[in-house]
């Protein structure tokens, strides 16, 4: 068999029967070689093509997400500043005892109302402020004034022409009868007032209490000369109802009372149980009433700076949010009840030099995220607190292989009524708030290195934060902080000066020079506890806030540049600003810094 007889009789017959080694097969095998060459070629060009699309996309891309980024920052920064300017309005309003022996009283008032002023002012530069003052007397009293409707709330009251100054000019002490007063009838004259602020203080002055034996002890004589309705109000009012009505539906914020003797003790504690929420009344005694003006100064600061603190979360700020309630039990559960899950962990990467990290944000790039090794973890039905802003934490009892059993706590963010679950509980959420706190504990690092050997300066840490999913549900994870919970600072310039902190000021303040301008840490909160170095204390802290140029990072709590100039109009540098070369606050210099050494 000749070679070419093989290859013909090997060769798969075609379907017509001729063969594919024949010459007229191979004549019709370069036709179809070269129609699949040219089919290749036509791929290859329509791939060139798509390579050539995606590149340019990419390139699209990148200018459309920097616009993108511009104009969300924008619009951003003037939610920011429309929140803070309304953030600190604040409807300020005197409910004044007219009667004979408090006329020092009234007159204070209308002598230090613009002092008052600006001394809100000087922490709050921007600060929109109207007052008002509303004054009682007793029943046979009352309906007879012709100063009874007092002054509704005002910016006009700067000089001796201005509304409120003329009006309250013409108030002159007086009446009275027995020494109980018709309290009541001044409270619900308050509820009338053109209430409209964010921010609305109430502070009551007077030196009797109303009527009734349940608001005090006078003696019961015969004549009921103390008190002519010992039985409670002539016409009935309940003092539950008429508090309900300014908290509630006047949405007063704080009602402050300024005693002057202690005949008002016993009204005071009936008051805040009629409330019913904690701390909404706050007293104080005054037995020189030319310090109620400073202290007046003080709540509206606080009042306003709480209200800044809450400029966060869900919409443009925390404050009237309803929650989806959770029933709150503070003590730890019974483990043996609660069933043991399985749980992955994520946390960032541990970045060894901060001026990497700190390129990283000024990028905009995302801190890498590394996962851990699995775990069992425990967490309660129920959060232990309802303090916390936006948040619930829970108990949680974590078991790895080979270690003890440690106790933390997991935080889920609360759902307000009418929102989409899945957005509250997205990843995105989660990561970001650890995030916050990993930035945080890396400049605390550098921190206590650039910080060690010197005398009275505290190390500073925060708690590690991971990310933890079981099964659906997604949490925050950090170690469980023991001791005495203090609020040291917030994030709009709140300093806590019954418990200054040297150190925590001085932090803040190096966190905005060690990044060049670029963020700050700030909101400092936690706890005390021994560092185990000769026996002195370090602060273990967790939820910060940070601010940052870049104000679509770090969560809603970063106030970007209105941020860092709300810390700077508080802040008073201290001895450790001082010892680390920081720029000097235009606040002057804190006689309350720690000696450093």
């Amino acid at each position: 068999m000749s070679a070419s007889e093989a290859r013909a009789y090997f060769m798969p017959p075609r379907p017509n029967g001729s063969f594919i080694g024949s010459a007229r097969s191979n004549s019709s095998l370069s036709s179809r070689t070269h129609l699949v060459i040219q089919e290749i070629e036509r791929l290859k060009n329509e791939n060139e093509k798509l390579k050539r699309a995606s590149g340019q996309f990419d390139l699209q891309r990148l200018p459309y997400s920097v616009e993108q980024h511009a104009a969300d920052t924008k619009a951003r920064r003037e939610e920011i500043k429309v929140m803070i300017m309304k953030a600190q309005e604040l409807d300020l309003a005197f409910l004044l005892d007219a009667t004979a022996s408090m006329q020092d009283s009234i007159d204070m008032v209308k002598d230090k109302v613009a002092a008052m002023s600006a001394g809100i002012s000087q922490a709050y530069p921007e600060c929109t402020l109207r007052v008002a003052f509303v004054l009682y007397r007793d029943y046979d009293d009352s309906n007879t004034d012709i100063d009874s409707k007092g002054c509704n709330l005002t910016s006009d009251f700067d000089g001796s022409g201005s509304t409120f100054i003329r009006a309250l000019s013409r108030v002159r002490a007086k009446g009275g009868g027995d020494a109980a007063e018709d309290v009541f009838t001044g409270l619900q004259r308050v509820a009338n007032l053109d209430w409209q602020a964010r921010n609305r203080l109430l502070v009551h002055i007077c030196d009797a209490p109303c009527h009734g034996t349940q608001f005090h002890d006078f003696p019961v004589e015969k004549n009921n000369e103390w008190d002519n309705y010992p039985q409670g109000d002539k016409y009935g009012r309940n003092i539950h109802t008429l508090l309900m009505q300014l908290r509630e539906h006047c949405q007063v914020t704080h009602y402050y009372f300024c005693h002057l003797n202690d005949g008002t003790k016993k009204m005071m504690q009936e008051f805040k149980k009629a409330a019913g929420e904690p701390g909404w009344i706050e007293e104080a005694h005054f037995r020189d009433i030319n310090g109620i003006p400073q202290k007046v100064v003080t709540m509206s600061r606080s009042t306003i700076s709480r209200t800044l603190s809450n400029l966060s979360g869900i919409g443009s700020h925390v404050h009237g949010t309803n929650f989806i309630p959770e029933n709150v039990i503070p003590s730890r559960p019974n483990w043996a009840s609660i069933a043991l899950l399985n749980g992955q962990q994520y946390k960032h990467r541990w970045y060894h030099f901060l001026d990497g990290l700190m390129q990283k944000i000024a990028n905009r790039e995302a801190l890498e995220v590394e996962e851990m090794d699995s775990l069992q973890v425990q967490i309660a039905t129920h959060p232990f607190s309802a303090e916390g802003t936006m948040r619930w934490p829970y108990h949680a009892a974590v078991i790895q292989h080979g270690q003890p059993v440690r106790n933390m706590v997991v935080k889920r963010f609360k759902v307000p009524f009418g929102h989409n679950i899945r957005q509250v509980h997205s990843k995105e959420r989660y990561l970001g708030q650890m995030e916050v706190q990993t930035v945080a504990a890396h400049m605390a690092h550098e921190f206590n290195n650039r910080t060690s050997g010197l005398r009275g300066v505290k190390k500073v840490e925060f708690t590690l934060v991971s990310t933890l999913q079981v099964g659906s549900k997604i949490y925050n994870m950090e170690k469980f902080l023991e001791g005495n919970w203090i609020r040291y600072s917030n994030n709009a310039g709140y300093v806590n000066t019954a418990d200054y902190a040297a150190t925590l000021q001085a932090f803040t303040h190096w966190t905005h020079e060690r990044s060049n301008g670029l963020l700050m840490v700030t909101d400092l909160q936690g706890v005390m506890q021994p560092s185990g170095n000769g026996g002195r204390y370090m602060f273990w802290l967790c939820d910060p806030s940070i601010h940052c140029t870049d104000v679509m990072r770090f969560t809603r709590t970063n106030l970007g540049d209105a941020g860092f100039k709300l810390f700077f109009s508080s802040h008073k540098c201290n001895d450790i600003c001082r010892h680390l070369g920081l720029k000097a606050s235009d606040n002057g210099y804190s006689t309350v810094g720690t000696q450093v050494g």
